[in-house]
């Protein structure tokens, strides 16, 4: 178990990655995130005494110049570590924009440019915000996210409140969500790679988190990457208990047939 209230700061350059998130703090309740524009604050990133007191995002759009001020950046950083850079981009990238996310990628630890299209940037930046926040049954960290991100190249959410007094429903609430989930996925010819699971509102019994915890387990691909945790406090008590499911998505992976007609595991 742990109490949060780890800052979370994301960078931002670019007016697509800037509108995005300026928009999605204004709108947030739960605190614990900053939003600061590059490169008009770029000082403040390197005047900080220690970046161990916080992560960073940083959401930059996929034009050259964003690209070479966020390969500056990263270049002068003392710690590449406990950070993401994600880049938008809606198009498919040109061989030169191609060329800077490699050279930025070397300047990474253990990471790399995560490369989205604006319509999964929410589900990203809702995903950071949770973590950390508040109070959380489950210890999850910088690391474990990180895996989730880089499972998937699409990303969606779903998630649901009930009232407090019908807080037994909530196993089946997760399973519909769950299950709407995939159905999404499937339309889209993706399928799930990771879920990140966080419960909100009223505080849970340990039996009812356990219960959850285990409808989910049942009904998700155990080679698949799932994490779960809580962000309850003071500001979430409005007598309703709920969840945010987080999906990442990738191409659904096809098992070779050979000659005969088999998959290729059952003639070895």
């Amino acid at each position: 178990m742990n109490d949060g209230k780890f800052l979370k700061k994301i960078f931002t350059n670019g007016n697509s990655s800037s509108f995005v998130v300026e928009a999605f703090v204004k709108n947030w309740e739960g605190g614990w995130i900053e939003h600061i524009r590059l490169p008009e604050q770029q000082s403040y990133l390197f005047n900080t005494t220690s970046q161990d007191e916080f992560f960073s995002l940083f959401v930059i759009d996929s034009d050259m110049a964003s690209l070479s001020l966020i390969k500056s950046v990263v270049g002068q950083l003392k710690s590449t570590n406990s950070f993401e850079v994600i880049a938008l981009a809606e198009n498919s990238l040109t061989s030169e924009q191609r060329e800077i996310l490699t050279e930025i990628d070397k300047n990474l630890v253990n990471s790399n440019v995560k490369v989205v299209c604006q319509d999964s940037l929410s589900s990203i930046l809702e995903c950071y915000a949770h973590l950390l926040c508040g109070f959380s049954y489950t210890c999850l960290d910088f690391d474990d996210i990180h895996e989730w991100l880089h499972a998937g190249t699409n990303f969606m959410s779903a998630g649901s409140y009930i009232d407090a007094s019908v807080k037994n429903e909530l196993p089946y609430m997760l399973y519909l969500q769950l299950t709407e989930l995939k159905d999404r996925s499937e339309k889209l010819d993706l399928e799930i790679a990771a879920i990140n699971v966080v419960f909100i509102g009223e505080s849970l019994s340990l039996d009812l988190f356990t219960a959850s915890l285990a409808m989910i387990s049942g009904n998700f691909d155990p080679n698949s990457n799932l994490s779960v945790h809580s962000n309850i406090h003071d500001a979430h008590q409005n007598g309703k208990v709920g969840f945010r499911i987080f999906a990442s998505l990738r191409k659904k992976m096809s098992i070779p047939i050979d000659q005969n007609g088999l998959p290729a595991f059952l003639t070895a």
